[in-house]
């Protein structure tokens, strides 16, 4: 099949450029991911989340976990989080100290994160993002929005 050059009007950069250097670590085509999102769309899969759109490229080797020991104090915002997983990839976070996820944080900035286990101590997460951290979160410790 010829290559042919489509375009996207709305499509976000960011999350373009997020799936480009996964797929990229992976051995896989940007097209191909989408490919394979896009005809699981149209067979209604929606069950399941196509590979590469979760932020968790089938991830090989081992994951990286960013780990807050006991008081420990750590602030992570959207930057800091797409370049820990530019460099490290899809990771996990375990924290047994204080966690404070600045206001910048969104859906797209936490599809990098894999999960959030919080062992004691406190993480604080921006109101408008709370649902997503439940979704990723194991909770031993406290979750506290602001």
């Amino acid at each position: 099949m010829p290559r042919k050059t489509v375009a996207i009007r709305g499509l976000d950069t960011e999350l373009y450029t997020e799936v480009f250097t996964m797929a990229k670590k992976d051995g896989k085509r940007v097209a191909d991911v989408v490919n394979n999102a896009l005809e699981a769309w149209i067979n209604n899969e929606t069950d399941e989340v196509p590979a590469g759109f979760d932020g968790t490229l089938s991830n090989s080797g081992a994951e990286f976990i960013l780990a807050i020991d006991d008081e420990g104090e750590v602030s992570l915002g959207k930057d800091d989080i797409k370049e820990i997983a530019k460099e490290m990839g899809p990771f996990a976070i375990e924290s047994n100290g204080n966690l404070l996820f600045e206001k910048d944080v969104d859906k797209n900035a936490l599809n990098s994160i894999t999960k959030i286990s919080v062992r004691s101590g406190t993480v604080k997460v921006p109101r408008k993002a709370y649902a997503q951290f439940l979704m990723k979160c194991k909770i031993q410790g406290k979750l506290d929005k602001y």
